[in-house]
């Protein structure tokens, strides 16, 4: 599904009221970490199937074989959009405990983006390994990519939909540089009793109704593993109940 943007006037009362202001869409943001390109790729005729692109955040960027760099240069001229997700995988916060911020943007970000670069892509996106961050780090990786991706867990006894955080007026994305992800990997197996289906189709029903977008994280697509997972059936129900609610399917690379 190609990207859906409106353009409309700010209201009156609103900062700069005459300045045109762009607005996606309600939908949501589709993306898959670390590097598992083969399962990736065979799930491609299913994102075809409901016109789905999605956002492939890539991990060791350097320990790719010839073979994974060319499944994502065939997902990326599919319309997928390629991210940067460090390194050597390290976490945030681990990192700095013994280094400063500029230390971690050069240990694990420059790098791998250069990497990513002299493969062929142009991430405009980072996700941060084990959805680690500071409000420090957010700043430093702002300079060198348009949004950043963590995650999180629904606020305590609140079920997704009822967590403000992880959803944003398609209006307002411009100036939201760290988008709150929700996992999904398992969902519907009962494991996360976050990720029933009645709970991921009841945010996405309150994207539609309230106009804004919500991110989910996921990592590879199979029906076994090893790791962390996303079934093909479970990723079918999803990208079907999206386009039944009419949600638009936004890449990384949409988001303004």
């Amino acid at each position: 599904m190609a990207c859906i943007l409106s353009v409309s006037a700010a209201t009156a009362g609103d900062e700069g009221g005459d300045v045109m202001a762009p607005r996606l869409a309600p939908g949501i943001v589709l993306t898959f970490d670390d590097a598992s390109v083969a399962q990736w790729e065979a799930a491609a005729p299913l994102f075809l199937k409901y016109g789905a692109r999605a956002t492939f955040f890539v991990s060791c960027p350097d320990r790719l074989s010839a073979g994974k760099v060319a499944g994502l240069k065939r997902l990326a001229a599919a319309g997928h959009a390629i991210g940067c997700h460090s390194w050597r995988h390290r976490r945030a916060v681990d990192v700095l405990k013994d280094h400063s911020v500029a230390e971690y943007v050069a240990m694990e970000v420059e790098p791998a983006l250069a990497k990513l670069r002299e493969q062929g892509f142009a991430p405009t996106c980072y996700a941060y390994p084990s959805s680690s961050r500071t409000a420090a780090t957010d700043a430093a990786l702002l300079k060198l990519f348009r949004h950043l991706r963590t995650g999180g867990a629904p606020a305590k006894g609140k079920t997704f939909a009822e967590s403000g955080g992880f959803f944003v007026k398609g209006s307002e994305l411009s100036t939201h540089g760290c988008l709150l992800g929700k996992g999904i990997d398992r969902a519907g197996e009962g494991v996360h009793p976050d990720r029933t289906f009645p709970d991921i189709f009841a945010a996405m029903q309150r994207a539609v109704d309230r106009r804004e977008v919500v991110v989910f994280y996921a990592h590879i697509i199979s029906d076994r593993g090893p790791g962390h997972y996303l079934t093909p059936a479970a990723l079918e129900r999803i990208l079907a109940k999206a386009k039944d609610l009419g949600l638009a399917f936004y890449t990384y690379d949409d988001l303004p």
